[in-house]
């Protein structure tokens, strides 16, 4: 009994590591296959390199997308530079005007960066936005002879201008790499915020799941952004007074602060001297820029 008992235990202990080995050598075989699969990824992005990609890997999200939508690509000696200078500034205004120099010349860095950055990206969104209409007609005039979706996104792109290739050209790059036409268009829409990408990638993933003729959708697309450029175009026209004026009180504020300090030292001197005017003054920056910020959010004329 005692020797079947023992039989039975080493028969057991014998299946357990045969089924641990046999564990292992799979976990192995899947090691080395992935290990493969890195190999052949990393020998293709070192064939076509995205610039900037290590760089931008490492910025906060939002300004990752912000650096997008400008089309700026800054490289690490790029960054290191732009970070020392604002260093040298900063420590410059700490000896002439002391911590509270050095406060306001840090936040004017940041805030006149955010403000090239955002003025760019303004301008690109712009321009692309004015593309989007031949670009959208020309896929319509591709799928109508006969295209795939794929093949026609791909030839309008090509055939676009410049703007429209360099802001596509990363949405091409992940459908040849095997990522979804409707998912790499919306991912190009959410970088680019563009009302018309919105459009067509909703339109592209509604198209691949429930069928019909993407032909017609685009010239119903089409159609409707003509119809939102006039409405827009009437629009700003009849806020441009409103407009004007917003621009008047903005900046009479802060013509007014230079005259003063120009004709007046003294007076514009307690302002920096005292800790009353270090206060005052923090507010009047405050309410300035609180103030610029609602007369834009009133002005608004997207529709």
């Amino acid at each position: 009994m005692s020797v079947l008992v023992a039989g039975l235990i080493i028969l057991s202990c014998l299946a357990a590591a045969g089924f641990l080995v046999r564990r292992l050598v799979a976990a192995h075989i899947r090691l080395t296959d992935l290990k493969r699969l890195e190999n052949l990824l990393a020998v293709h992005a070192e064939k076509s390199p995205q610039p900037g990609a290590g760089t931008m890997s490492r910025l906060p999200s939002f300004l990752e997308r912000k650096l997008a939508r400008a089309g700026w690509e800054p490289t690490r000696r790029q960054l290191t530079a732009g970070a020392a200078a604002a260093s040298f500034v900063v420590l410059v205004a700490t000896l002439l005007a002391g911590p509270l120099g050095a406060l306001l010349s840090a936040v004017t860095l940041v805030l006149l960066v955010l403000v090239a950055l955002e003025y760019r990206a303004g301008v690109r969104v712009r321009l692309l936005s004015e593309c989007m209409l031949g670009f959208l007609e020309r896929m319509r005039q591709l799928l109508s002879v006969g295209n795939s979706l794929s093949v026609a996104l791909e030839r309008a792109v090509e055939n676009s201008p410049a703007i429209v290739t360099q802001c596509l050209t990363p949405t091409l790059r992940r459908i040849a790499n095997g990522s979804g036409v409707a998912e790499s268009l919306e991912r190009a829409a959410a970088e680019m915020d563009l009302y018309e990408l919105h459009l067509l990638a909703t339109a592209t993933r509604t198209n691949l799941r429930f069928g019909g003729s993407m032909t017609a959708i685009l010239r119903n697309i089409i159609e409707n952004i003509r119809r939102r450029a006039s409405i827009e175009r009437e629009l700003r026209a009849n806020t441009t007074q409103v407009r004007a004026s917003a621009w008047v009180l903005a900046l009479l504020p802060v013509l007014v602060a230079t005259l003063v300090i120009l004709t007046n030292r003294d007076y514009s001197h307690w302002f920096l001297a005292t800790e009353t005017g270090h206060y005052m003054l923090a507010y009047a920056i405050f309410s300035q820029i609180a103030g610029a910020l609602c007369m834009r959010m009133i002005i608004r004329t997207r529709y």
